[in-house]
């Protein structure tokens, strides 16, 4: 296991300062994954040929591969099931650097996933709270309440996605609601600043462009927890575990 705590440390580094870039310019430098995934490898490779564990490691990388690939291909026929290419390669990194569970990487991404549903519940409460009740039908107004919040149009930026539209239909303005998710609204904010400086609309209802890598920061930490102190056993030992 000693090998396994540096690598380990590094890649909660790593992943900590691509959710600082992913932040504050909504792009990943991927360079640190690639320096990582070789130091990784190198490591592994060299201290699994010693202690007899280098088929597992390989195996674990070849899992994550395909696992991922599958994941990037259903982002390409739904947006739905979108996933940044670098948060892929990302989720990748980890199966480098992690030698411990064969399935390591892939329940870090589920983990990562499961997080990324408590958001939902958090927008919900906010707008409960805060009185944030749209005006439209039960069922949109769940929608809306349950994916987001209501925010100022002159205060966005492109780290917020709008989940309404608003259109001119026989002289009145009609707000219509979008669940489909934009991962690059600047085109979409651009014209809804300019159809509010016209028509005086203040506020819109948004949903923030949460970077992934986040939840995968805090998945990486607690998958890596339950693994090293052996608390997923009823997974099976050849799933979590072999160094």
């Amino acid at each position: 296991m000693n090998i396994f705590l540096p690598l380990f440390f590094l890649g909660i580094t790593c992943l900590i300062y691509l959710g600082y870039q992913d932040i504050k310019t909504r792009e990943i430098n991927v360079l640190p994954i690639y320096i990582l995934s070789g130091i990784g490898l190198i490591s592994f490779l060299y201290f699994g040929r010693i202690n007899g564990y280098l088929h597992f490691y390989l195996l674990q990388i070849a899992i994550t591969f395909i696992f991922l690939v599958v994941i990037y291909f259903l982002g390409k026929f739904t947006v739905y099931a979108y996933i940044g290419e670098g948060d892929l390669l990302a989720i990748m990194m980890i199966s480098f650097v992690s030698g411990i569970s064969i399935l390591f990487a892939p329940f870090v991404f589920i983990d990562s996933m499961f997080l990324m549903l408590i958001l939902p519940m958090f927008f919900f409460s906010y707008n409960l709270i805060k009185g944030n009740f749209p005006k439209k039908s039960f069922g949109e107004s769940l929608i809306l309440m349950f994916l987001g919040f209501p925010k100022a149009i002159k205060e966005l930026d492109y780290f917020y996605t709008p989940l309404e539209k608003f259109q001119i239909i026989e002289g009145k303005i009609i707000s219509k609601t979008m669940i489909k998710p934009d991962c690059s609204p600047d085109k979409q904010i651009d014209e809804l600043k300019k159809f509010s400086e016209k028509y005086k609309i203040t506020k819109v209802w948004v949903s923030p462009l949460i970077p992934f890598i986040l939840t995968i920061v805090l998945g990486y930490i607690i998958v890596g927890i339950l693994t090293y102190f052996n608390m997923l056993s009823f997974l099976g030992t050849f799933a979590i575990s072999f160094v």
